[in-house]
């Protein structure tokens, strides 16, 4: 069965991230604007930043876990104003949704922009559906 779909003669429906969220991440370094976008198969990405100072792009999976949790993983490329990249980041999380609202937490693994690894830090997500379409 497809994730949200309910089952005829039954009264649970299954809460999935499926559509398009903003909201802010927390991390070692301070917090930032995120849109996320969760498509029906398991494809996940992000944007982060306006990139007038630069900002991040992430492509990942996401899992269905549970009525309401699921975990995501990406790879985000960081970046200047100019778009040269400064590294990456392998954000690892598990989330809580409930309704139109998620909050997420886990560690993020940072590289440099050769793919050298620099430091772990926490980063916690929250987050609101603006749409149930992904835009990316």
């Amino acid at each position: 069965m497809a994730p949200g779909a309910a089952t005829a003669g039954t009264a649970t429906t299954t809460t999935t991230p499926v559509g398009t969220w903003r909201g802010t991440v927390d991390h070692g370094d301070g917090s930032g604007q995120i849109s996320v976008s969760f498509h029906k198969g398991g494809l996940v990405c992000l944007t982060a930043g306006d990139g007038s100072d630069g900002g991040g792009q992430g492509l990942g999976i996401w899992n269905q876990t549970g009525d309401g949790t699921f975990t995501y993983r990406l790879v985000e490329r960081m970046f200047k104003a100019d778009g040269t990249t400064v590294g990456f980041v392998d954000v690892n999380q598990k989330a809580v949704q409930q309704g139109g609202a998620f909050d997420s937490s886990g560690t993020s693994r940072v590289y440099d922009a050769t793919g050298t690894y620099l430091t772990s830090v926490e980063a916690e997500v929250s987050a609101e559906r603006v749409s149930t379409t992904p835009t990316c």
